[in-house]
């Protein structure tokens, strides 16, 4: 995305986050911050631009609870597409194709994984999301119990010298109730996707797929795929479990999730998982209500604990991360089962994975599928550099106490509590 469009993209957001920290109506922070857009684009396309920014596309009702699509086409940010721009190129899926009407992109939803990478790809930045900035401010004004739980790509998204816990204390001082790391649920899915690849491995499987954790990934395999849909975990993600640990623990909580991820807002909409999670903000959406409230994490004095995640659990962030955790709570469980690992890193090479296993051509037993570049630190909602982001985790990582997920206390406490009330499987597609 160029540089102006990406600068107009985040003042909207921040203008959002302002005017919706003092305006209950929707409508009304619409207006006041089209009040404020100078920028040399046309009304139709800032017009566009601001009503997706609080969750709505065209002339729809601002709702106050964001719902599918959460990808749309701005047809007039569009110069002209044709087949050979980075919009359809990073689309594996075929989604995007060329109106023959008025030569605009034009995005078929049934298609879409909501990856978000063509977000990111369009340089006219043609292509948006929907945000829920405004939501999210008005979940914890009207509310006294409202969670965040943070992605584990959260580590050095908000500079080198942020700490964790600063980013905490930050999440705190906006006025969320407390803060979790989702980090914790990959550590209970960890241990639960460990035991299930034991079962399966003993009935006679060949494969199992994994990376419950990357929406775009399981559509591709689960929801164009029925050959192999038999193959993937059953797993929820672990937004989906924290945020469902939260809500069985305090009855009156309100869950946000906050990560690099725009299919993390369609995942979270899902009939059958919209009961865990009530908002989802990005990273950058995230930076840009830090900016309005003037809060800068890294001038935060007093640094809250983060302690709730182990090692494993920590590094599902980033590609290679989800196989390592579970193939080492694996070993702990089974020590002379033997793993062959294959991880696919980008949605291409995702694609060309789940081709060689309906081909029979894969040599592996244990697949984790990354859609993103580098994995879950190469989001569309990410802040820094995926290389970065992944020394960052890592380096978060080995400061846990607990290094394997199967030596979470925490984790198995939670899950033994409310293993009749906490659904871990999902259908989802």
């Amino acid at each position: 995305m160029k540089e102006d469009k990406l600068k107009l993209r985040r003042k909207i957001y921040r203008l959002v986050a302002e005017h919706a920290s003092t305006l209950d109506n929707l409508e009304d922070v619409y207006n006041a911050v089209m009040e404020t857009i100078d920028e040399d684009v046309s009304r139709e396309e800032a017009e566009y631009r601001v009503r997706a920014a609080l969750g709505s596309f065209g002339k729809e009702k601002i709702p106050e609870e964001v719902d599918f699509p959460f990808i749309s086409v701005i047809e007039k940010a569009c110069i002209e597409h044709t087949e050979e721009c980075k919009c359809t190129q990073v689309c594996e899926s075929k989604a995007i194709s060329k109106s023959d009407e008025k030569g605009k992109p034009v995005l078929d939803i049934d298609k879409c994984l909501s990856c978000g990478l063509c977000i990111v790809a369009c340089p006219e930045g043609a292509i948006t999301d929907k945000a829920e900035i405004a939501q999210t401010i008005n979940l914890i004004k009207k509310h006294k119990r409202v969670y965040a739980i943070l992605a584990p790509a959260f580590s050095g998204q908000f500079g080198s010298e942020v700490s964790e816990e600063q980013i905490k204390s930050a999440l705190l001082m906006l006025g969320f109730y407390d803060v979790m790391e989702v980090a914790l649920g990959a550590d209970m899915i960890t241990v639960k996707e460990a035991d299930e690849f034991l079962k399966r491995m003993g009935r006679g499987d060949k494969f199992m797929i994994t990376s419950c954790c990357c929406p775009p990934f399981v559509r591709m395999a689960k929801g164009f795929r029925p050959k192999i849909s038999g193959m993937i975990s059953d797993s929820v993600s672990p937004m989906v479990a924290v945020a469902r640990f939260v809500k069985a623990e305090d009855e009156n909580a309100k869950v946000v999730f906050i990560g690099p991820c725009v299919a993390k807002k369609t995942e979270a909409k899902l009939p059958e998982l919209r009961d865990a999670v009530d908002c989802v903000l990005t990273f950058e959406e995230l930076a840009a209500i830090f900016e309005a409230y003037k809060l800068e994490p890294g001038k935060i004095e007093v640094e809250m604990p983060m302690t709730d995640a182990s090692h494993d659990g920590r590094i599902y962030a980033h590609t290679g991360g989800v196989s390592s955790a579970i193939s080492t709570s694996i070993r702990s469980l089974n020590p002379n089962l033997d793993i062959k690992i294959r991880h696919g890193n980008g949605i291409k090479e995702c694609k060309q994975i789940l081709d060689a296993i309906e081909q029979g051509n894969l040599e592996a037993n244990f697949v984790e599928g990354m859609a993103c570049i580098g994995g879950c630190v190469g989001g569309p909602g990410k802040l820094i550099d995926p290389n970065i982001g992944t020394k960052a985790v890592d380096t978060f990582a080995e400061k846990s106490q607990v290094k394997e997920a199967v030596s979470n206390e925490a984790a198995k406490i939670l899950v033994e509590k409310y293993k009749d009330k906490v659904e871990l499987t999902s259908p989802k597609m």
